[in-house]
Formats: C-alpha cells, sequence, structure tokens
C-alpha cells in the first residue's frame, strides 16, 4: 500500500490561498477575503492507534475517538452537556413497566454508507452482531451486557429489543452499540466500518495514518471539515509542537508541561481515574495485606501534584464523582511507606512470598508523561520493600496483561489503567474490572459479586446504594484497585480551528463540533 500524504492543515492552507489570490488579483487591488476557496481539510493528531477498527470495538478509546459520531451511530447517544441520554438514530423508545421490553421508534430515511437502507432489519442485525455472536466484540461482553438480549423486528421503523432480566439503564447501553451495515460480515472482525455517520473510512495506513471522507447522502447536517486525516505520535511533546510547526490543526491529549497559556490549550474530563490493579490471581497479591501495603506506599500528593500538574488531582476511588457508585466523604489509605514495610512483615511472617519479583506495567501513551509518573510509583515501591521490574508495553502487548484470558505464565504484576466513566452508572465500571467474571478482573470476591448482580436489577437511589456498598467493599476490604489520580485532559487548537472540548472528548471527538474560524 502506498504511504498516505497527510491532509495539509487549514494554516498552511490559508496562507497558500492567500498568496494564490494576492498573485491573482494583481492590479485589481482585490485583497482576499474569508477562507473562500480553501479546502477545510483537518489533521488530528492522537497518540494511539487504533488496535480494531470493528463496529464492535468502540468501547476502546482509540477506536471510538476516531470512529464514533463520524462514521458510526447509535440508536440513542448521551447528551454532552446535560449527560442525559437522547435519541440519535432512534426517533423515540419506551419500556415495559418491568424494564425488560424496549420498542424504539426509528429514524426514517436513513442509508448506511454502501447503499443499504437503516431500518428495524438492520438495526437488528447490527445488535445481534454485538451482543449475540462469538467474535469477540469488545462492546458485547457480560461486563457491558451481563444478560441476554433478542432482538423483534415489529415493523420497518419499529425494533423491539427484550433482555433476560430487569435494567432500568438498557437505552444507555445501547449508545455503546455502533450500528453496522448489515453487510458487514456477522462471522468474523472486519477492519472496513460501514456505517451511517457523517463520514465514510478512507484510506488507512497501519502505523501511520486513517482518513474520513465525507459521506455526500448524511440525513443529519453535514460538518464543515470537507476531509479528516488522523496521525498518530506517542510522545506528546512532538503532538504539541506539531500544531505549533503547522503540521497538524488538533492534538490530543498533550501534557501540562506543553501546555500554551493562552486558550489554544483546552481543558476537559471524561470521568477518567488513573489506577493500578494489582494481580490478586497471584501470590504475593492473593495476600490482602500485600494490596493494602500498596496503597500505602505510593506517595500519591507528590508524584500528581509534580509529575501531572493541571492534568490531574490525588484521588482514592475507581469512579468519578459523577458515577453512583461516588462514596461522598471516603478517604482512603494515606501515604504510609513504614505501615507498608510493616504490613509487608506480617505477611512475610505467615508465608506469604512478599520478594517475589512483580512487574510494574504500563504503556508511554496511557497518558501524557506516564511513564515519568510510573516510574516515581516503582521507587515508591521499591522503597517500600517490593521487588519491582518497570515495564512500558506498547498497546497490544499491555492489552494481553488487561483482559482475559490471562498468559499462564505472566509474572505477577501491577498494572497501569486509565478507565473513562462517561455514562454516570458504575455498571460501565464494577462489572468489568473487579467482578469475578469480569473482563479485566483479576478479583474473586463473592461480596462484591453479590452487590453489583443486585445493583443489576434496580433503578435510581437503590441501584446507587448497591453499587457504593460493593464500593466499600473494595476499597476497605479487598484493596485490590489502587487509585491514584482523577485525570483531567488537555488539548490543543491550532489557528482558525474552534473546538470547545466535553466530558465525551476522551472517547468521542465528533468532528461535527468542529468549525473554521478563519
Amino acid at each position: 500500500m502506498t504511504a498516505l500524504r497527510p491532509h495539509p492543515p487549514r494554516r498552511r492552507l490559508l496562507v497558500a490561498t492567500a498568496c494564490l489570490t494576492a498573485l491573482l488579483a494583481g492590479c485589481a487591488g482585490g485583497d482576499p477575503t474569508g477562507s473562500g476557496g480553501t479546502d477545510d481539510g483537518l489533521t488530528i493528531v492522537l497518540a494511539t492507534e487504533p488496535v480494531s477498527l470493528d463496529p464492535c470495538d468502540t468501547q476502546d478509546a482509540a477506536n471510538a475517538q476516531i470512529l464514533r459520531a463520524n462514521v458510526l451511530e447509535s440508536l440513542t447517544r448521551i447528551d454532552a452537556e446535560s449527560g442525559e441520554v437522547v435519541p440519535l438514530l432512534a426517533e423515540s423508545w419506551e419500556g415495559s413497566e418491568d424494564n425488560t421490553t424496549w420498542t424504539f421508534r426509528l429514524k426514517e430515511g436513513v442509508a448506511f454508507h454502501d447503499g443499504e437502507t437503516f431500518d428495524a432489519e438492520a438495526a437488528a442485525a447490527a445488535v445481534n452482531r454485538v451482543v449475540n455472536s462469538d467474535i469477540g466484540c469488545g462492546n458485547g461482553t457480560t461486563d457491558q451486557f451481563p444478560y441476554g438480549v433478542t432482538t423483534e423486528v415489529v415493523d420497518d421503523s419499529t425494533l423491539r429489543l427484550v433482555s433476560e432480566q430487569p435494567d432500568g439503564i438498557f437505552p444507555l447501553r445501547m449508545t455503546y452499540i455502533d450500528l453496522a451495515s448489515p453487510a458487514t460480515p456477522t462471522d468474523a472482525k472486519t477492519e472496513s466500518p460501514v456505517g451511517t455517520g457523517p463520514f465514510t473510512l478512507g484510506e488507512v495506513v497501519p502505523s501511520e495514518s486513517i482518513t474520513l471522507t465525507p459521506f455526500e447522502d448524511y440525513w443529519g447536517d453535514a460538518p464543515q471539515a470537507s476531509e479528516v486525516t488522523y496521525l498518530y505520535r506517542t510522545e506528546p511533546t512532538v503532538r504539541a509542537s506539531m500544531v505549533t510547526t503547522g503540521e497538524a490543526d488538533i492534538a490530543v491529549p498533550v501534557s501540562a508541561a506543553d501546555a500554551t497559556d493562552d486558550d489554544r490549550t483546552r481543558e476537559y474530563s471524561d470521568n477518567r481515574v488513573f489506577f493500578l490493579r494489582t494481580q490478586t490471581n497471584k501470590a504475593p497479591f492473593d495476600d490482602p495485606r500485600v494490596r493494602e501495603a500498596v496503597h500505602h506506599a505510593i506517595d500519591r500528593e507528590t508524584i500528581v501534584g509534580t509529575l501531572m500538574e493541571r492534568a490531574g488531582r490525588p484521588y482514592d476511588q475507581i469512579v468519578a464523582p459523577t458515577v453512583n457508585a461516588y462514596l461522598d466523604g471516603f478517604e482512603g489509605p494515606a501515604y504510609d511507606p513504614q505501615l507498608a514495610q510493616q504490613l509487608l512483615t506480617e505477611a512475610a511472617a505467615d508465608g506469604t512470598a512478599v520478594d517475589t519479583p512483580v512487574e510494574l506495567v504500563t504503556r508511554p501513551d496511557l497518558f501524557p508523561g506516564s511513564d515519568e509518573v510510573m516510574q516515581s510509583i516503582a521507587q515508591n515501591l521499591t522503597d517500600a520493600g517490593f521487588t519491582i521490574q518497570f515495564r512500558s508495553l506498547d498497546t497490544d502487548a499491555w492489552l494481553q496483561l488487561l483482559r482475559k484470558p490471562f498468559p499462564p505464565e505472566q509474572t505477577p504484576n501491577i498494572l497501569a489503567i486509565s478507565h473513562d466513566n462517561i455514562s454516570g452508572d458504575a455498571s460501565f465500571t464494577f462489572p468489568k474490572y473487579v467482578a469475578s467474571s469480569g473482563t479485566n478482573s483479576t478479583l474473586q470476591s463473592d461480596a462484591i459479586d453479590e452487590h453489583i448482580a443486585e445493583a443489576e436489577t434496580l433503578s435510581g437511589e437503590e441501584r446507587a446504594a448497591e453499587y457504593q456498598e460493593a464500593a466499600r467493599v473494595l476499597y476497605e476490604e479487598e484493596f485490590a484497585i489502587v487509585p491514584v489520580a482523577l485525570q483531567t485532559k488537555l488539548l490543543q487548537l491550532g489557528p482558525g480551528v474552534e473546538y470547545e472540548p466535553n466530558g465525551l472528548t476522551g472517547v468521542e471527538l465528533r468532528i461535527g463540533d468542529i468549525t473554521f474560524t478563519d
């Protein structure tokens, strides 16, 4: 495949067009005005290349940031301002009294990029591909849908979905089902997603770039951008400099050290928490005292305050304050290296092999400056008595350690994770990371499992109360997750580009929200 030539950033196009216009105007004395005649191409530089481009893997932020709301759309979406679930490809919906049957009225006049009609048959096929297939969809795991879902086509514009158990947040779950064309393979994943969004997938150059081109028959308002090119650079300083030099229009994210002092650097929060997951199914982390020692060994205040600056604040819970499992007033284990050493000594006296080498694993694109943060944490843990081996892996290798099935031969590890929950509901965090069956969980806790199972049948305050009880067990008894920071992200804009980030930006960078000001 030939290398893709990135689309020229807007600033360079404006300069070139102005020069050409001046030459053509000659003695007529005409001054160029506005940006008429320019090609409103957009270049965005990101930290991570998507591991998968399949529509059923948009739970991965690197995939979603490119595809969601741009190439792919769902029945419902989360409103960035209100946080409420609102219609997208569905016009409306209603649920049964027992919260098991949901009837969606679908938008008419919508087409997929390949010409297939969007109707109830197509929507049912797309839902089934995610939740009722064996192709390993990230959006269809038991973490996302902890029960079976059946589809029923009522008529061309009406789809009925039935869940095996009551679920008061079913419309919220549907925001994670990005609908693919019925022509999409059902027996394997695809790297050529076809949706209903304002852009189609253009050229893909592995490890280099992805291009999106406008879909002329889009049912909604067309974005201003005529073409979008995504580039990948792991180093945050490189991403920021590409905007400064005009090689890119937007850099996402950038580090606090590279942030500008003007409004070209914008802050946003996507309810993202940076935490460590201890491998509770292997010694020495099968001993809760060793896990608690990790908590006491880390100087969050100094590390986060010094190294993350504007990009985070010390934190002691796995979810942000806007998520219903948040414990108001809770304070986690304090920094106390002497207590950490004492806990390790007690565990060793009872036969726990606390001197077992432990890998502290991260990836350089976890967040800007994450390797430096993790090296400081490694030093804290070493000072407390752990035998630490620091490893910074590429995304593919890191994912092998994140998700089940875990490699049986792996060394006991502490894994760095940056997790967002834009939904506000703990069902998108706790089942995945701390339930015994969780895709990313190493923990086995009957008490936590029972609270999660009960929460999933409830709604409102009762649901929140069960998740909060699960949180208390996690924080006060199990110590399996070690929260470090509540993150704030930064992005940088180039001249002539306007974008106001919001709570969805980290997982949904809508090109339709980006405008040109020159």
